[in-house]
């Protein structure tokens, strides 16, 4: 985790030292988590359990122009779970402008959990892809949608099982400047 923020601090300082355009902003709204798990008995079969659960989340990010319609917008977000959990998520997205009030992203992201719990990883990583809209200026909706690539639940039990944490946001951004 240590090496991920300071690869983060490192690759947003050289991006800010250089020519880009930035701009810094805070986003906050709704979050649901997917958990989708599958558990293999060995004498019934394969058992499949999906767990919805809401929650919000708020963050800041910033965004350096590369050019006139490309982005790089490294974030870090706190999401908390009723009932579940709650992590911090740190996406490195590569942002696309289509027209004047339509983006687009997606990029790798790294979560980590910050609530103990024996029965789940830590650490996760997957990919998050997404839309944003600007409402008015300064201010956007975006959606975003997290699929998760890496096992979240540690494989301690007799039996097979998996389990990953799937996402989806729906929020406020607000931009500083520009």
């Amino acid at each position: 985790m240590k090496k991920l923020l300071l690869t983060s601090f490192v690759l947003i300082t050289f991006i800010a030292n250089s020519n880009a355009q930035e701009e810094y902003g805070i986003k906050a709204g709704f979050f649901n988590s997917e958990r989708a798990t599958n558990i293999s008995f060995q004498n019934s079969g394969l058992k499949t359990d999906t767990n919805f659960n809401e929650g919000i989340y708020f963050g800041a990010f910033a965004e350096f122009e590369l050019s006139e319609k490309f982005g790089l917008r490294p974030e870090i977000t706190y999401a908390s779970v009723k009932n579940d959990f709650d992590q911090l998520r740190v996406p490195l997205l590569g942002t696309y402008k289509i027209g004047k009030k339509f983006k687009v992203f997606l990029g790798p992201e790294i979560g980590y959990l910050l609530t103990d719990n024996e029965n789940f990883n830590n650490i996760h990583f997957g990919a998050t892809i997404g839309v944003a809209y600007e409402i008015i200026k300064n201010l956007s909706i975006e959606a975003r949608y997290y699929y998760a690539f890496t096992e979240s639940l540690k494989n301690n039990y007799s039996y097979d099982s998996s389990a990953k944490f799937n996402s989806f946001q729906l929020g406020l951004v607000y931009r500083f400047g520009k």
